[in-house]
């Protein structure tokens, strides 16, 4: 990574050998190290059930950083729901828990596959940082931790989180947008490091 003023930065990515919850502790761990070095104040971490926000109070126990739990509406069809046990706990100690469902904003298909070929987790990071900015819960453009994982549908070893990236929180509309070449090599990229993902 460079700095704006060309100066070089070392920065390590962490690549898991499989996708799963088994690495939702080590990718909370990074998160919060990156958040303390990068001086970041908001991260945003899925949670469906409220297993993963339960993990996450206790490796952010002590930290000034603010956190964001994001699931689906207690009304979404098929999906599991948020504990409301845990959405206590989560409030009680001064976070959020939003609910920000898919297709709940504009997403193009064909970045979210692009995406999803990269890893599960980076789609649902893009989500996030998204979701956050139309819903005015950060200021637009700022760098925030997104962190996310492979899912539970479809592969046993799912849920918890994999995927930790730091990216803008942009509206979906200024997220995909491309003005011209030029501006695009300048200010385009919006994922700025992957600190993990499976691989």
């Amino acid at each position: 990574m460079e700095k704006a003023n060309g100066c070089k930065m070392a920065s390590e990515i962490t690549y898991f050998g499989s996708g799963g919850k088994h690495n939702t502790t080590t990718t909370l761990l990074l998160a919060k190290g990156a958040a303390q070095k990068n001086g970041i104040k908001n991260v945003v971490i899925a949670s469906m059930r409220g297993e993963t926000a339960e993990k996450a109070l206790e490796v952010f126990a002590g930290s000034n950083v603010e956190l964001t739990f994001v699931g689906c509406d207690y009304g979404c069809v098929g999906c599991p729901t948020f504990s409301k046990k845990i959405k206590e706990r989560v409030e009680s100690a001064g976070y959020k828990v939003v609910f920000i469902p898919e297709g709940s904003i504009p997403y193009p298909e064909a970045a979210q596959l692009a995406y999803r070929r990269i890893c599960e987790g980076l789609k649902v990071c893009v989500h996030l940082a998204m979701g956050m900015a139309e819903r005015e819960l950060v200021p637009l453009g700022e760098e925030i931790i997104a962190v996310a994982g492979t899912g539970w549908k479809g592969y046993p070893k799912g849920g918890g989180v994999d995927t930790a990236v730091i990216i803008q929180a942009l509206k979906s509309n200024d997220f995909f947008s491309y003005d011209s070449l030029p501006k695009h090599k300048l200010y385009g990229r919006k994922i700025k490091e992957i600190l993990c993902k499976p691989r």
